[in-house]
């Protein structure tokens, strides 16, 4: 099934959907900030750079999720 697309005019639909994607940037830098202080406070723990790596990658996943949810925002507003 198509997913149904906001007409231009749609003020409240597009501001909903780009609220929702700032959202996701905004959990992304959450998790890239957990990922640092990982490093910042605990470099005594031989397992620490794999715990930082781990909680990187979720962040780096979560930001990817978000960028193409932008352009896909981007994409279908330009129609």
């Amino acid at each position: 099934m198509a997913k149904r697309t906001a007409a231009p005019t749609d003020i409240k639909v597009w501001d909903a959907r780009i609220a929702a994607n700032t959202e996701q940037f905004r959990q992304a830098d959450l998790l890239d900030d957990a990922a640092y202080k990982i490093i910042e406070y605990d470099q005594s723990c031989p397992d620490t750079w794999d715990r930082f790596a781990e909680a990187k990658a979720r962040a780096d996943i979560q930001r990817t999720k978000a960028y193409c949810e932008w352009m896909q925002i981007k994409r279908e507003m330009n129609k």
